[in-house]
């Protein structure tokens, strides 16, 4: 990380913060990004108002570089609606090679869509199918398709596949026997290398014989337990992809799991902020349905926060929102941070400021952060069992050898 980038990080609040800490750190004015940063994040919208799209012409005649543009664009995963707005600009605001770029990224970014939709049906067809599975698709490319009026627009990078952990290893087996290969390492392919996963990780990686990447976890909430799978399975809607109908994630669970994921994430991605604003001016959208399933789930205040973010990126000034709740505030500071920085940015602010719990009562989650960071040294990680891959009857050893196959690490 440049030096400059480092300056530009806040204070580090801890887990355990309190209030009063929290309105001191938000009593900072957020920070001022700039052209292409804003243009970029008035385009992470599916359809603009007039006032936004006239905005947004004026940002254009700002742009100085636009082949950074280009690639902040294809980064924060919004090429194709960058495209869809710069293109519907008449005269010559938007040079006429940059159009042409991202019509070209944009139907490289269609073509990788329908590779995961082909996915999609090849994980239902021959692996979940056949095995009869419960399970639930989220984000990805059964967001689009329930949410964007054309899915197309919507760019994104991978397949998210919600699994009970107890049927982690079934499925690997079967990913194996249909051609999928285990992300990163074929280790994890394994079925010592699944049970691994299953009991230690809850969540395995592959890679699909397109090179399209599988996420499963088998829990959207794993720190708290708020979103139980089983209920989540058992409560689930469907969605239509190309023709094939998938189970997905009730409406209002899967809005409080969005804010509480990109959340944790400060929302670093634009697409991110895109199905915000798309999610919520869909016209069956029932957001008082979320508000209160988010009470419900014990995630209200990010939800909230969320919400509050939506009502800041549709001005032309978002810095300048009067935020209610300063943890809001500090959230969105560290969006606009990250549009002018990197992953390595957005590593350090999710260190510095943890936000996922920050529903949980302060004493609990100070109890809590005190024993996870203290135990953490003793439980298994994947480092440990690729130094010493061991059977899954002597799983339990980990616990044991873990502090010596640490300091082996550590000493190279």
């Amino acid at each position: 990380m440049s030096d400059n980038a480092i300056s530009r990080l806040p204070t580090p609040i801890p887990e355990t913060v309190s209030e009063e800490a929290l309105a001191r750190a938000a009593n900072r004015p957020l920070p001022i990004i700039g052209a292409t940063a804003q243009l970029l994040l008035m385009c992470a919208r599916e359809s603009a108002t007039a006032d936004q799209a006239d905005h947004i012409r004026q940002l254009c005649a700002a742009i100085e570089d636009w082949s950074k543009l280009i690639q902040q664009a294809e980064f924060r995963l919004i090429v194709p609606l960058v495209y869809r707005h710069l293109s519907a600009i008449s005269g010559d605001v938007v040079p006429s090679s940059v159009i042409s770029e991202l019509k070209t990224r944009t139907l490289r970014a269609i073509c990788n869509n329908l590779a995961m939709v082909a996915v999609h049906h090849r994980l239902v067809r021959d692996v979940l199918g056949p095995l009869n599975v419960p399970h639930l698709f989220f984000k990805g490319p059964s967001l689009a398709y329930r949410y964007y009026r054309e899915p197309g627009a919507r760019q994104f990078r991978d397949i998210d596949l919600l699994i009970p952990r107890q049927y982690m290893l079934l499925v690997g087996q079967r990913l194996r026997e249909a051609g999928f290969r285990a992300h990163k390492d074929s280790a994890w392919g394994t079925d010592d290398g699944i049970r691994f996963l299953q009991r230690f990780a809850g969540m395995m990686d592959w890679i699909s014989p397109e090179g399209v990447l599988v996420e499963m976890p088998c829990s959207l909430d794993g720190d708290w337990n708020r979103l139980p799978t089983d209920e989540l399975i058992e409560q689930a809607e469907s969605v239509e992809i190309a023709g094939l109908t998938v189970p997905v994630v009730s409406e209002a669970d899967f809005f409080c799991y969005m804010c509480k994921h990109h959340g944790r994430h400060h929302w670093a991605r634009l697409n991110w902020i895109a199905d915000l604003n798309v999610i919520l001016s869909c016209p069956g959208f029932d957001l008082q349905a979320a508000l209160d399933r988010s009470k419900q789930r014990g995630v209200s205040r990010i939800v909230d926060a969320a919400l509050e973010i939506h009502r800041a990126v549709a001005t032309p000034a978002p810095w300048s929102y009067p935020f209610s709740d300063p943890f809001a505030h500090e959230l969105f500071r560290h969006c606009l941070i990250n549009l002018e920085g990197d992953f390595e940015q957005e590593l350090a602010l999710r260190d510095s400021f943890p936000t996922t719990s920050i529903d949980i009562p302060r004493q609990r989650r100070k109890w809590r952060f005190h024993v996870k960071r203290n135990l953490k040294r003793f439980r298994p990680d994947g480092q440990d069992y690729m130094m010493l891959p061991l059977s899954p009857r002597l799983l339990w050893l980990y616990y044991l050898l873990r502090p010596f196959l640490y300091l082996k690490r550590q000493l190279g």
